[in-house]
């Protein structure tokens, strides 16, 4: 396989996965979250909840697809230049990274405690200092939500400009 032929399929990868990635992201973290879509806020958790349980065995490999294929590129096509465009890549190559892990730090281990004050609830297990954790944890999802899809939307908006500067 020529070296062309693989920047063409490193390409696509890149674009098809960050695709994925980046939109069920702002998805999530502009409409579901911190927004009663559904009859009150607890079915609204419990909807954003299984959208980023069932998307996430989609999203997570599409993440890592996208980062791994925007390396290659980038060492592939870019090594050892550094004019505008490399660094508007590099920026958005590093929005990306940080929005990666923000999103898996920050969300990941409030939602997993979420459903299991949610499955508490439904046991008869409640008090109030859940509510009072369910609040702030939920201010935490909101939080990092939010920032995760700035920073990807920045990293997309990055990632367009840069061939024309």
């Amino acid at each position: 396989m020529t070296g062309a032929a693989l920047v063409l399929i490193a390409r696509a990868l890149h674009v098809l996965s960050s695709v994925i990635w980046a939109g069920f992201v702002m998805l999530v973290g502009f409409w579901f979250v911190g927004s009663e879509v559904a009859d009150g806020p607890e079915r609204s958790r419990w909807l954003r909840q299984a959208m980023v349980n069932r998307g996430s065995r989609i999203v997570a490999p599409a993440a890592v697809v996208s980062l791994l294929s925007g390396l290659y590129l980038f060492s592939a096509l870019h090594r050892g230049t550094w004019s505008k465009p490399e660094f508007m890549l590099e920026f958005g190559a590093f929005a990306a990274v940080v929005s990666f892990f923000v999103g898996a730090i920050g969300s990941g281990p409030p939602e997993k405690r979420l459903a299991q004050l949610d499955a508490a609830k439904a046991r008869g297990e409640w008090s109030r200092e859940a509510m009072t954790e369910i609040a702030a944890l939920e201010r935490r999802v909101l939080i990092t939500a939010r920032l995760t899809a700035m920073l990807l939307f920045a990293s997309s908006i990055a990632m367009a400009v840069a061939p024309y500067l």
